[in-house]
């Protein structure tokens, strides 16, 4: 849920910016979005599973 509420987030905030310093949207906004949400995405399952392993299962050695 993480990963999509951060995703949705950038997805409307990005293209506005770029709106408002007069830059297309459309064109700009896609490459640099979609880095955005792979890279959220990845660290939010990363950390989700870091604190399952290491905080949950005690696997800090």
């Amino acid at each position: 849920m993480a990963a999509m509420l951060i995703s949705s987030m950038v997805g409307t905030c990005i293209p506005m910016f770029f709106h408002k310093i007069h830059i297309d949207p459309a064109v700009a906004s896609g490459p640099l979005i979609t880095t955005i949400n792979d890279l959220v995405a990845v660290v939010t399952y990363y950390g989700l599973s870091w604190i399952l392993l290491i905080q949950v299962m005690h696997l800090a050695g």
